[in-house]
């Protein structure tokens, strides 16, 4: 860390520190919003995956994926086969698993430094729990517009990283290390039930810890923003993106709901939808651009889990702003071609309190997205043996 970035960060703590002394009520408030929607919502999301994510690497099963749909991700991402766990879990539960299964690759040395950069770019999205049932259902109250915020998500960062995989030279010299492993003598692999027993017991406690570290990233940044809004930084912000976009007529409302996103994603969301503006296309589309970039909290629990590896922050950056106009490209496109008759009409008020959280149940629509991912594991062990 550089002297400035050490002052900078010495500076932010003691300025929130003086926050929570100075406004113990709007600090306790705002630590309890966000343990809220950790219990409630990412707890039930993510803690599955995290369980399965360790054991599928513990097993030994990413490397026989890495054997098989080698043919697959190497010509279509320019990546190793292993990493088809890891773009296949990120798109179907939520962060920070990517990110998670990423560092675990690249510390067992099957990926390459560029190639984890590029695979952490790209594989880190919101849940479809978050973005169809918090957003849609709950904010929204309009399943439409969860998924057409979902199909805009997910196929722009689908696209980035095709993007980033074609503006990679191809090496054919450069294998995946996975192939190496023959199926059936992985190292890990255990042998009797005491080993899977401890295989068992140490993924839960990895996923508990992993879990917890997302909590406090959650809490802490819910009293940053709260920090932000009491004292009116947000409102600043907001008046300079309403001048910077002027020619596009941005609202001051919406205005508000993006500056509050940059920070912390539910919350810039919430919002945004709660602004009442006359376009609903307009606030789709800030929705959009918050989903994509994922705000500040969830880029910090990105980089804190990557620390230690030749991975960027400005580059992870560039990948979240290369997001951000090609989500924002495809949510104008449908909505014009396919959805303005139906969502046009939706009523953007205020939400209830109940429904800000997921108005159906988390653990079952988990174990959805869950069942979700192997049929795309199938289906690409399927097309792999085909071609081989």
């Amino acid at each position: 860390m550089s002297k400035y970035s050490s002052y900078f960060y010495t500076g932010l703590i003691i300025i929130l520190t003086a926050f929570m002394l100075i406004n113990p009520r709007e600090t306790v408030i705002a630590a309890s919003l966000g343990f809220q929607l950790w219990y409630a919502t990412v707890l039930p999301a993510l803690f599955p995956f995290f369980i399965v994510a360790e054991l599928l690497v513990a097993l030994g099963f990413i490397n026989v994926l890495g054997i098989w749909l080698e043919p697959i991700m190497r010509p279509i991402f320019r990546l190793p086969g292993c990493s088809s766990l890891v773009v296949v879990m990120g798109f179907t539960s939520g962060f920070p698993v990517g990110a998670i299964l990423t560092r675990k690759l690249y510390d067992k040395q099957m990926l390459t430094a560029g190639e984890a950069e590029r695979l952490v770019s790209f594989t880190n999205n919101s849940s479809p729990l978050f973005i169809v049932g918090a957003i849609g259902v709950g904010m929204f109250a309009s399943p439409m517009a969860g998924y057409l915020l979902a199909a805009a998500h997910y196929l722009s960062n689908l696209l980035l990283g095709l993007l980033m995989g074609f503006c990679t030279p191809k090496n054919p010299s450069v294998s995946s290390i996975s192939c190496k492993f023959a199926p059936g003598k992985q190292k890990n692999a255990p042998d009797n039930i005491d080993s899977m027993g401890k295989i068992l017991g140490d993924s839960i406690k990895n996923s508990l810890h992993n879990i917890m570290a997302v909590g406090g990233f959650i809490v802490i940044f819910s009293v940053l923003t709260r920090m932000l809004s009491y004292w009116g930084f947000i409102d600043m912000m907001a008046a300079g993106l309403v001048r910077v976009f002027s020619f596009l007529h941005l609202s001051y409302p919406l205005a508000y709901g993006l500056s509050m996103g940059f920070f912390e994603i539910t919350m810039g969301a919430k919002t945004a939808i709660s602004a009442n503006d006359s376009s609903s296309l307009a606030t789709l589309m800030v929705v959009s651009s918050i989903l994509a970039f994922s705000g500040l909290s969830i880029i910090a629990q990105i980089m804190s889990i990557v620390s230690g590896t030749p991975i960027r922050l400005s580059f992870y950056l560039m990948a979240r702003t290369m997001q951000i106009m090609l989500s924002l490209a495809i949510t104008c496109l449908t909505y014009k071609l396919f959805l303005a008759s139906s969502i046009s009409a939706i009523g953007l008020k205020h939400p209830p309190v109940y429904k800000i959280l997921y108005s159906f149940n988390a653990w079952t629509f988990s174990l959805y997205s869950m069942l979700v991912g192997a049929i795309l594991i199938i289906i690409m062990l399927g097309v792999a043996w085909r071609k081989n």
